[in-house]
């Protein structure tokens, strides 16, 4: 039976690039108990989310933005995001 040569570079590819993105998990420490990076960096996000949002009321900036139920999760995603990458990547 023969196997088309892309089919063969594309499962070779894949499981090489499977194994270059497995890597060990982020772990913090945090007052003697161990918090995963993903749900520290989810927790900064909603925390400066929030410190965002309270400057864009003061400056009167908050009313511009539509819909908020998309624009305000899309900060908190940006900002865990942007905190993971920063902060727990080697």
């Amino acid at each position: 039976m023969f196997v088309p040569m892309n089919r063969i570079l594309f499962a070779t590819g894949s499981v090489g690039v499977a194994g270059l993105l497995s890597g060990c998990s982020c772990i913090q420490e945090i007052g003697r108990a161990y918090f995963p990076a993903w749900l520290l960096s989810i927790l900064i996000g909603w925390v400066l989310t929030g410190v965002v949002r309270l400057i864009l009321i003061k400056v009167g900036i908050d009313g511009w933005i539509r819909p908020r139920s998309i624009g305000y999760p899309s900060l908190i995603v940006f900002f865990t995001l942007l905190i993971y990458l920063i902060f727990f990547t080697n």
